[in-house]
């Protein structure tokens, strides 16, 4: 061939290497669904902070009853889910080899989360009002970019 030109070779036995390397890493994924975990839970943090749902809808406010049972007691209603901060506080990721779990172990936060609809409490005989679904779990859609950066971090050997 005239002019000017670049040869390149295949290695075959060094990309099999790097292959067999990268699978040996993706066995245990556990580095990178705990730092996933952390990331969704800041996000989740930031949902409450700003009352609107992972795809930025924002929350029902809060029903007059509840605001005026709040001012009765001294208490502002404008913080919605962040009364007390005992929900928001209790949101922690649990990472495993193939996959993260972000949540809350507390009781109440899937009526928040989903919704309830009109109940009736028969140890106090009163019939409650339903509650609307205030979405707070969930992955925003400026986490992914996050995401990549990790996962592409750890499959190259630059963390872990």
């Amino acid at each position: 061939m005239a002019g000017a030109f670049l040869e390149v070779d295949y290695n075959e036995e060094q990309t099999r290497s790097l292959l067999l390397e990268l699978c040996g890493r993706m066995e245990d994924m556990t580095p990178v669904f705990a730092e996933i975990g952390e990331i969704v839970t800041e996000s989740v943090q930031r949902n409450f902070e700003e009352h609107r749902a992972p795809d930025g809808t924002p929350w029902a406010p809060l029903a007059p009853s509840t605001v005026a049972a709040r001012a009765k007691k001294g208490r502002s209603s404008k913080d919605i889910l962040i009364f007390n901060r005992i929900l928001m506080g209790s949101i922690h990721p649990e990472a495993h080899r193939d996959h993260v779990r972000v949540g809350t172990d507390i009781i109440y936060g899937a009526v928040h989360q989903f919704g309830i609809g009109w109940r009736t409490n028969l140890a106090i005989r009163r019939t409650m009002p339903a509650i609307p679904a205030r979405p707070y779990l969930g992955v925003r859609d400026d986490d992914w970019p996050e995401f990549n950066d990790v996962i592409q971090a750890f499959l190259t050997g630059a963390q872990g």
